[in-house]
């Protein structure tokens, strides 16, 4: 059964309250300890955060660090009703025309006619298929319907796609080329209960190369998206242009747009990381708390070097060269026109900057000693704050159950000295009594 104790009413005493203080004295150490806990809970976020803008400053940096990266190209227009153009990064630049004079088709066979798509219609036969790839045979029975045959070609792979088409008053089995060109045009060598395939006549659409003049050249390829008559350029033959219709135009240029967009990105990557970074390590005239990395070494390494990538030469060129700007406060200021202006002065400029080793490889380079997963510097160093906060944590257990034991030690004293007193009070009452 349960020893119910009431606190002082043999001694008079508040021996809880004595406890319960006796034992928060015990626990304040603790207190101390728990806030330095919550600092490098709060200094490890701020490690995570920088972590992650460094590699995402790395990740920026890498994608300018080659001449591809840089050698953008645009091409204007980029489509006409007759002529889409399409460039990458090879393409060299330069001003050309192109004349559709017919598109690529390919070729479709329809059969003779039957009075229904029905089961047996066409009898039992054969057909050997022939295109540049091979020949494939392919064979029906005399219970298929027009659907049938048409399912065991398309399975067959044979070069062609069958459909079934009905006219509104005769059904019809229809071979269609699965690529344009002449080359791709099929044959058919028919046996049994025939289609028809193999008759001229029932030649719909006749396959074509596809016909154009480029430059004043004239070409033909099997297909209408032509990738191989300009380095790096790719045509999309849309439709003929027709007698006493002028040739299109398209010119290739560099696309200063383009490299703008990356060098800012760049420096949008940089700000990211430069802006934490001056956060944490300058001085506004208040002091800050020790849940900052204010003052921190590595993070003064880190300013130092990314200020000294900012200003230094390389490949004979600089930032403030191509309109970067770099200020006192770590921040890289992008003027688009100074940049644009530059670019189109010398386009060569930009890739002695940034590849071959340049500043876009030692951007990357540095924000990878900080940021590398498992070997950082700035992962390493909250990985010894997660286990500096560990040992806290354990200390603050053991702190709090020393205090707890000592709560229940004392309990246990006070109870048996106010069972004491109580017991000394009794026997002095029965003493008065016996004495009157």
């Amino acid at each position: 059964m349960p020893v119910i104790s009431f606190n002082g009413l043999a001694t008079g005493l508040d021996t809880g309250s004595m406890i319960d203080q006796l034992v928060a004295a015990e626990k304040a150490s603790a207190t101390a300890l728990r806030q330095r806990v919550a600092d490098l809970g709060r200094q490890g976020t701020i490690l995570d955060d920088l972590t992650t803008r460094l590699t995402g400053l790395r990740d920026r940096a890498r994608g300018i660090d080659t001449a591809g990266d840089l050698r953008a190209v645009k091409v204007t227009p980029t489509s006409t009703d007759r002529l889409g153009v399409a460039v990458s990064a090879a393409a060299q630049p330069a001003t050309h025309s192109l004349a559709v004079e017919g598109l690529a088709r390919a070729q479709v066979v329809t059969s003779r006619t039957f009075t229904t798509a029905d089961a047996g219609i066409a009898g039992a036969g054969a057909v050997d298929i022939t295109t540049a790839a091979g020949t494939t045979s392919v064979s029906w029975t005399a219970s298929d319907s027009l659907a049938d045959l048409a399912a065991r070609i398309n399975s067959a792979d044979a070069g062609v796609s069958a459909s079934v088409l009905f006219d509104g008053a005769a059904y019809r089995l229809v071979a269609t080329a699965r690529a344009t060109g002449l080359a791709a045009a099929p044959t058919f060598v028919e046996s049994g209960a025939g289609l028809g395939w193999s008759t001229p006549a029932n030649v719909s659409i006749t396959a074509a190369d596809a016909r154009f003049t480029l430059d004043g050249i004239p070409m033909t390829r099997p297909g209408n998206v032509v990738a191989d008559a300009l380095t790096g350029v790719t045509l999309t033959l849309k439709a003929s242009h027709g007698a006493g219709v002028a040739a299109d135009a398209f010119e290739v240029g560099p696309d200063h747009e383009a490299v703008t967009a990356k060098v800012k990105g760049l420096a949008d990557a940089w700000n990211a990381a430069a802006n934490l970074v001056n956060d944490q390590l300058s001085y506004t005239g208040t002091k800050k708390g020790s849940d900052t990395l204010f003052g921190d070494s590595a993070l003064r390494e880190l300013q130092r070097g990314m200020g000294r990538l900012a200003t230094e030469e390389h490949g004979g060129a600089t930032l403030a060269r191509l309109g970067v700007r770099f200020e006192r406060n770590g921040r890289l200021v992008v003027d688009d026109s100074k940049l644009t202006a530059a670019l189109t002065a010398d386009p060569a400029a930009a890739e002695a900057l940034f590849v071959d080793g340049g500043l876009a490889d030692r951007i990357a380079s540095l924000a990878d000693v900080y940021a590398r997963a498992g070997d950082g510097a700035l992962v390493r160093k909250g990985q010894r704050l997660d286990t500096q906060s560990a040992a806290y944590q354990q200390q603050i257990e053991r702190i709090e159950a020393a205090a707890t034991r000592l709560g229940d030690r004392l309990r246990e004293q006070f109870s048996r000295m106010e069972q004491t007193v109580a017991m000394l009070q009794q026997q002095g009452q029965r003493l008065q009594a016996i004495l009157g």
